[in-house]
This record gives structure tokens, sequence and C-alpha cells, in this order.
């Protein structure tokens, strides 16, 4: 395929910073993410590319390998190719894979995650846990006029409920998806419950339900209670997307 990376040459280059290998990285990302360079698009030998943005090879070869250790882009004696994004995907990180999955996609899989760190966090949780999950619920009651401050308040219930699981694996990947939650569902979120503000209070209501079965130990009622909670944010966002 023809070479498509000339018309670029001046957005890759401009203002590097100190660390070019990095932004060199986030760049060429952004040109392959938005299609702007296509799968199979060839790029430059290191040589080459490192004269066109003025930079020494070294540097390139830096850039250049993070992004084929990520699966942006794959080498070989016959060049350097961009790689399609559905195989960039199946071999990149999870939270790569999580902030590049559809909203569907993080719905569901936010449903299966939550109501089963809810339910492991009744069962687990020590007394620290439940003061900090509480201390959440307390802050959004108290911030329910204001809805960064209760959206923020309501993350930080969840992130707490979910180190109460003492799952390693469970927080991990929380805290993986945590940024892509936020990016792909928050503004989403936040436009619903201003549409909507019997929702805060119906938000409340679940994480009251959630809290009272971690404290009584009840890991049955916990994960029905998040299951309903989280299908019932997927409707309101879903409704506040269209």
């Amino acid at each position: 395929m023809k070479n498509s990376i000339n018309e670029y040459v001046d957005f890759l280059k401009n203002d590097l910073g100190k660390d070019i290998a990095t932004t060199l990285f986030e760049r060429f990302k952004e040109l392959i993410l938005s299609g702007k360079l296509p799968p199979d698009s060839v790029l430059p030998n290191e040589n080459v590319l490192s004269e066109m943005l003025g930079i020494g090879r070294s540097t390139l070869r830096e850039a250049y390998t993070a992004l084929a250790v990520l699966g942006f882009i794959r080498r070989s004696k016959a060049g350097t190719f961009v790689v399609p994004i559905e195989n960039i995907v199946s071999i990149a990180p999870f939270s790569f894979t999580v902030a590049n999955s559809d909203l569907n996609d993080l719905l569901e899989f936010r449903v299966m995650l939550e109501s089963e760190s809810a339910s492991y966090a009744a069962k687990r949780a020590n007394d620290d846990d439940i003061k900090n999950i509480e201390e959440c619920y307390i802050n959004m009651i108290a911030n329910k006029g204001d809805i960064n401050k209760f959206v923020d308040y309501d993350t930080s219930f969840h992130i707490m409920l979910c180190y109460a699981s003492h799952n390693n694996l469970i927080i991990n990947t929380m805290l993986a998806a945590r940024e892509s939650f936020e990016k792909s569902i928050r503004s989403t979120l936040r436009k619903s419950l201003i549409k909507n503000p019997r929702a805060i209070d119906v938000t409340i209501e679940f994480h009251g339900k959630i809290l009272d079965a971690v404290k009584s130990k009840d890991y049955r009622t916990a994960s029905a209670a998040m299951k309903e909670h989280i299908s019932y944010v997927n409707l309101t966002v879903k409704y506040a997307s269209e």
C-alpha cells in the first residue's frame, strides 16, 4: 500500500517536547486509531523518517519499538506496516481493549464485574472497608445538588466496594476499566441525571441497599442490588445517548 505518512510529518514533528519518543508514540497511536494511517500503510524506515522529522534515529527506534510491542505496527524485512485495529485490540493490554470497546459491551461487562465485586465485598469487607464505602455514600447524599461531585462520590463508592472484595484480580480489572468507564459513561450519566433528577434519588436508594447488604454480609442481596442498580444506570445512559 502506498506510503501515506508524508501529509502528517508536520503533525508528528511539531513541538515534540522533552520526551520525544513518548510524544511520537502517542501521535502515531492517534493517527492509527483514527484511521488516518489505514491498515497496512507502509511507514518509512528509521533512517528516512528520522531525517524527515529532524530527530535522532535512536529516538525514532524507541517510538517504533513501543508501537510494535503494543501491537500498533509490525516490523519485518519487508518493511514497517500499520496493524488493523481489530488485531491491535486482540493483543493489546486490557486497559486499551476496554478503552476501544463498544458502549454496549462496556455496560454489559460492568454488570458482571460489579455484581461479583459487591458479592465478595459482602463476604469479606472489614470495618475500615465499610467505613470507606459509607463515607462515599454519605457524601453522595450531601452533594446530590451538585452533579459533578455526586458522580465523583458515586464513582468512589464503587471503587471502595471493589477494594472491599479483597480480590486482586477484581480490583485490578476495575482499575484498568475505570478510566474507560468514566470517559464512555460519565458524561452521558451526567446528562441523564440532569434530564431526570429523580434518577439521583433512585441511585442513592440503590447504593443504600448495597451498603446495608455489605454491612449485614448478605452477599446475595448485595449482588442482586448491584445488578439492578447497574442495569438501571445502563438504561439511563442508553436513553441519554440517543
